[in-house]
């Protein structure tokens, strides 16, 4: 049975990879102000597809590595859905791994 590290560090590879093959990945990365944002998903000083990359991958990659407590109900497919509908890039797969992931850490009922 496959842990809940493995599979998070998983959909975190897979989202890289797809945030690639749509042309959303950005080799420059966001200011330090930018980062520091407190807005949800940094949505006042970037990009969504750059808070993915920059923020959400990097942050989850190292709790996942680490295997601290994951974060329970993320909730970040609705975001990704709005922001990626005004985008040319197929962002189908993307969307499906971000459900993929908000699902594997809600919360299961026993």
């Amino acid at each position: 049975m496959m842990t809940i590290y493995l599979q998070a560090q998983q959909l975190l590879a897979a989202i890289e990879v797809e945030l690639k093959n749509a042309a959303l990945w950005n080799e420059i990365p966001p200011s330090v102000e930018a980062l520091a944002s407190t807005t949800p998903f940094c949505i006042d000083t970037m990009a969504f597809a750059d808070w993915l990359q920059f923020v959400f991958l990097v942050k989850m990659s190292k709790l996942v590595a680490m295997q601290m407590p994951l974060p329970k109900n993320m909730a970040i497919h609705p975001m990704a859905a709005e922001a990626f509908q005004h985008l040319c890039a197929d962002t189908r797969q993307l969307s499906v791994l971000i459900l993929a992931f908000d699902q594997l850490l809600a919360p299961k009922s026993d």
